[in-house]
């Protein structure tokens, strides 16, 4: 070796000493030597690997309990009851038409996310329509999206050193446990329709970790690429180049302005004009439905701020987590809500100043937090349910990079509270672990969703409308009115209660009753194409044949794809005696829903009566 060599060419007490040392080193076996400047590199590599399979197991083991349950609450629709999803030829309605378009009929919706019902197809492809198939895509979105959430908080905070404690404790590691863990995201990773949430999430982190390294052509291809396909996904992706901007001026201030920066962010800039180009001919409008039409212009606004306080809330307190918050709108700043909300607003972005002059890491923490809500933000954009746990899938990432930030502080500027916090935060991640798991299991089945929900939300109106047509399946049909009625107290103007009220009327044999409430609910939605099938249906079972065939016919002009409403006229006309008639609407009945048997039997059995046996 080296040293053995060195210590020949010299003579004395010393280098004879050395020499010895070396002929010693010499006659090591193998596996003594010491380790090579290659091999220590290799167990470096290693080493700093190990805090992504840890995080990749504790996010996959944190949701397992999840794979085990049902299609719940929307997913019947979205998934089950979705023809684009099961034909590849549908990708080009999925590209140019809304979200709900898939029914058929006209449809007013503020949502264009074509990659969600993409990775529908795909999951049904692999997994046809067992559900575990589709948890087991949420949940490795967010196994994905919590390894990157380290990356990122590493590169934000400066590399770590690649010590065991590093791997361990470190304050990227510690953080991005915390987002893999934390309770707030059960609803965007065990409801199979967090999709989006989950899919805008994680290109829009990997758009955003690539072009912390797009230094090379490469990675910044990937960047553009990744948010590409993250504005497909959800429209809050169209906040990232904020987040570009803001890391292009904090951590590359040694670059020309207007030459470098600017020219980087062209290429995003275009990308969301042509996304916004295509939504607005897919939706015919950017925002066409406007929700909570009661409220005035500066209701809207002064709602903002209680709207704002309850995201931070809640990720700091994610107790009695639940499907559905009914919306409870401030008339004035001077209640009490109002002004407290408007007081933190103040104080987060005051915060934000502060920390856009000291504190990078913290200023990206806090706009990782705010920057994504400001979309769910616009009340009159978004669904009934105006404040929902899933909203806060991304902007938790603002809390993670403030954790790290806090972790790291303390341990620099005092030691024994920055060990302290490392701890507590290790035993909150144990509790989070659990409360996850726990919640999971309200997600498993319908029935346990919805019980749950109303038990924290009573005037949650839309959920007792899917628990009423549970238990209407059932034959529960009393205590199926009663959960409609109470849908109805909460809101008087929910069409769809109205409609399914009168469905459990007639099933009473009360058909006055069911005329009624399908009556109303045409009046509040005059293109309610089921609510016309109802009717004719009520017709058709009072006798009036004619007004019957009336009402059905108008229930097809609305949605072309009504299969019960050809079959309920192809009933209508064999009644009037018109078989030929009959059996036309029957077959189509028959060809846009295959799978149902009671559309081929009614075909067979007017084939039946128009040629009888001898």
């Amino acid at each position: 070796m080296s040293v053995g060599k060195a210590s020949r060419k010299k003579k004395g007490s010393t280098n004879e000493a050395l020499g010895n040392q070396g002929r010693q080193e010499k006659e090591l076996k193998p596996s003594q030597q010491p380790p090579s400047k290659s091999n220590l590199q290799k167990t470096t590599s290693i080493i700093a690997f190990i805090p992504i399979l840890i995080l990749l197991l504790v996010s996959f083991v944190a949701y397992f309990n999840a794979l085990f349950g049902d299609f719940v609450y929307d997913d019947m629709t979205q998934i089950v009851e979705n023809p684009w999803i099961k034909d590849v030829k549908s990708i080009t309605m999925i590209f140019s038409k809304s979200v709900w378009s898939f029914g058929g009929g006209p449809v007013v919706s503020n949502y264009y996310r074509p990659l969600m019902h993409l990775v529908y197809m795909l999951d049904y492809h692999l997994f046809g329509l067992k559900s575990w198939g589709f948890h087991l895509v949420n949940i490795l979105f967010h196994c994905g999206a919590s390894v990157l959430v380290f990356l990122i908080i590493r590169r934000l905070l400066a590399k770590q050193s690649a010590t065991t404690s590093s791997v361990y404790l470190s304050p990227p590691f510690i953080a991005a446990m915390l987002f893999a863990t934390h309770p707030i995201h059960t609803e965007a990773v065990t409801w199979i329709a967090g999709i989006p949430d989950l899919s805008f999430t994680f290109f829009s982190l990997l758009s955003f970790y690539f072009y912390t390294r797009s230094q090379t052509t490469g990675n910044y291809l990937l960047s553009i690429m990744s948010f590409s396909i993250a504005v497909f996904c959800k429209e809050p992706a169209l906040t990232l180049p904020i987040f570009l901007v803001a890391y292009d001026h904090l951590y590359r201030k040694e670059e020309n302005l207007s030459t470098v920066r600017l020219s980087r962010h062209i290429p995003f800039i275009s990308v969301a004009i042509i996304y916004l180009t295509l939504r607005t001919y897919a939706l015919g409008g950017f925002a066409p439905k406007q929700r909570h039409a009661e409220l005035s212009t500066f209701q809207y606004i002064i709602n903002v701020f209680p709207l704002f306080s309850q995201y931070i809330k809640k990720i700091f307190v994610p107790l009695d987590l639940n499907a559905f918050y009914v919306f409870h709108p401030i008339a004035s700043l001077y209640e009490m809500r109002g002004w407290l909300s408007c007081i933190i607003a103040a104080l987060f972005i005051f915060l934000s100043c502060v920390a856009w002059k000291k504190q990078k890491a913290v200023f990206f923490g806090l706009i990782f937090f705010a920057i994504p809500l400001l979309p769910v933000l616009y009340i009159p954009g978004v669904g009934e349910n105006t404040f929902t746990e899933r909203y806060l899938y991304l902007p938790s990432v603002g809390l993670s990079i403030l954790v790290a930030s806090f972790i790291k502080w303390a341990r620099a500027e005092i030691p024994k509270v920055g060990y302290g916090a490392t701890v507590g935060f290790l035993l909150l991640i144990g509790m989070y672990s659990v409360g996850t798991i726990n919640r999971n299991t309200v997600w498993r089945n319908n029935v346990a969703l919805y019980t749950d929900t109303i038990k924290k939300s009573p005037g949650a109106f839309a959920i007792r409308n899917n628990y009423g047509n549970i238990l209407a399946r059932r034959g529960q049909i009393d205590a199926a009115i009663e959960q409609y009625q109470a849908a109805l107290t909460a809101n008087p103007n929910y069409d769809e209660a109205h409609s399914n009220l009168g469905l459990a009327f007639f099933e009473k044999g009360l058909i006055d009753k069911a005329i009624e409430q399908y009556q109303i609910a045409l009046k509040l939605n005059p293109a309610y194409s089921n609510a016309y099938n109802n009717l004719g249906t009520a017709y058709g079972a009072s006798g009036s044949i004619d007004g019957a065939i009336e009402q059905l016919q108008i229930a097809i002009k609305l949605n072309p794809a009504n299969a019960d409403a050809y079959s309920n006229l192809g009933r209508a006309y064999r009644e009037k005696g018109l078989l030929d008639k009959s059996i036309e609407y029957f077959d189509t009945a028959v060809k846009l829903d295959p799978a149902n048997s009671t559309f081929k039997k009614e075909l067979d059995s007017t084939y039946r009566l128009k040629t009888p046996e001898r």
